[in-house]
């Protein structure tokens, strides 16, 4: 424990994002800073790291594929620790808990989006395919990791059905204890199931997300629980993967723009902070790439209060106060009801975050109609992918972003897809019945007619 214990102290630590204030990652439990109250957010000491083109070759070098069925290296196995040197550096290898995350497809937008969203160059990283079907396994990873290093003998967390998924498998992979707390009746049958099979304790209770994770914080704070939500930084640096994944896929050149749905807030810090880091390891050569974040009109609290504050000036440029301003603006928000169940979060616990990154990279907050999420979902259907409705507030909110000129003609665009349609079935059949067709009989004849072929 002696050797595992040596790569926090000092090369990395927790630094609160308001005040500055340092903790040690081994000894945190709270996750608050405990002279302001406000989020930490991991630090490492990158002195040490080899040359960033160096860097460059050796994450290239881990993503070739041939003989990895003769690897057990993480670094090779997961897409997520191929970027070890930029996410847990000091981590001991033999700390890693991964279940092959990361290894994601970033395709070309089919001809149904492309025309449905407008003339940008449109591009999709669909997180949805990974072991428990979401984004949340890049941040999962090295979560549990940290926790199995530093000695975490029990994990939980609050959930719209996404993160219990994750938080479940990989505490079960790695041998801790897991329960999960979701709002009565808001997840989906698949997001229920997928926490039970893997051993949690589910929990359940009668109000919404917001509510359960006011209970999740209090067991942190007063019983010593220990965090798998986005309060945990840790679950951050692996998510930065995602910004990582798309350089790589790019030849280390990064989109104009990275549009993603909001709802605890955790990616689009990580989307951020990884940006930032890119630019600065790159000598600002990567850099100038703007955030998207959208969310569902039911639940828009940052969008709202962003739009109150912004009007009909967006330029990409931010006065000198605007983050503080967004702050003082923000109101809280009694969500209200969407097929986009796990971004309906009305307080989301990673705002001041989110904040930052969105005015860090000169980026909009966008809000997703109903509609126009659901109709996003059907036109990917109709391309040969099955998404979920995170991902149609991303791509609808995209679309208004296009319409209202903020994206430009011909700009580079990468979307993220958060999670497989496969756990959302329900509004999806609901949302396509028109497409089935009963018949009175079984004879051919009928089933030729009933299809226009007779």
């Amino acid at each position: 424990m002696t050797q595992k214990k040596a790569f926090f102290r000092g090369q990395t630590w927790l630094q609160c994002i308001n005040c500055g204030h340092k903790a040690d990652l081994f000894l945190e439990r709270k996750f608050r800073c405990p002279v302001c109250n406000d989020l930490f957010e991991v630090q490492h000491d990158f002195s040490q790291l080899p040359s960033f083109e160096d860097l460059k070759f050796l994450f290239d070098s881990r993503a070739n594929m041939a003989g990895i069925g003769n690897s057990h290296d993480p670094k090779r196995r997961s897409g997520v620790w191929r970027f070890k040197e930029l996410i847990m550096p000091f981590l001991p290898d033999d700390s890693i808990i991964t279940l092959g995350e990361g290894n994601v497809p970033i395709i070309s937008a089919g001809s149904h989006l492309r025309e449905w969203v407008g003339d940008i160059d449109l591009y999709i990283i669909l997180e949805g395919m990974t072991p428990t079907g979401s984004f949340k396994d890049l941040g999962g990873t090295v979560m549990i990791s940290v926790a199995k290093a530093i000695g975490i003998s029990a994990i939980g967390c609050s959930s719209t059905g996404d993160t219990s998924a994750m938080a479940a498998a990989y505490s079960a992979a790695a041998g801790i204890k897991c329960f999960v707390i979701i709002p009565e009746g808001k997840v989906t049958a698949v997001q229920f199931a997928q926490p039970l099979i893997h051993g949690a304790k589910v929990i359940i209770l009668p109000g919404s997300f917001d509510d359960c994770m006011k209970v999740e914080e209090a067991l942190v704070r007063e019983f010593g629980a220990f965090p798998a939500n986005s309060l945990n930084p840790t679950r951050i640096e692996g998510h930065q993967a995602t910004v990582f994944l798309i350089a790589q896929h790019f030849g280390w050149k990064l989109p104009n723009w990275i549009a993603l749905p909001v709802g605890n807030g955790s990616n689009c810090s990580s989307v951020g902070k990884a940006l930032r880091l890119l630019s600065e390891l790159s000598s600002g050569k990567m850099s100038g790439t703007r955030i998207l974040g959208c969310q569902s009109r039911a639940a828009d609290p940052l969008a709202e209060s962003w739009r109150v504050l912004m009007g009909d000036n967006y330029d990409g440029e931010y006065y000198t106060g605007f983050g503080q301003a967004w702050q003082e603006k923000f109101r809280k928000k009694k969500v209200g009801e969407t097929t986009a169940t796990a971004a309906r979060i009305g307080d989301p616990v990673s705002r001041v975050k989110v904040m930052r990154e969105i005015i860090s990279s000169g980026g909009a907050m966008q809000t997703a109609e109903e509609n126009e999420l659901n109709e996003a979902v059907a036109v990917c259907g109709m391309d040969g992918y099955f998404v979920c409705p995170q991902t149609g507030i991303a791509l609808a909110g995209l679309r208004s972003a296009v319409r209202e000129g903020w994206i430009k003609k011909g700009e580079t665009v990468v979307a993220v897809s958060t999670a497989s349609g496969l756990k959302f079935t329900e509004s999806a059949v609901r949302d396509s019945v028109k497409n089935v067709i009963s018949l009175n009989d079984c004879k051919p004849e009928t089933t030729a007619k009933a299809l226009g072929l007779a």
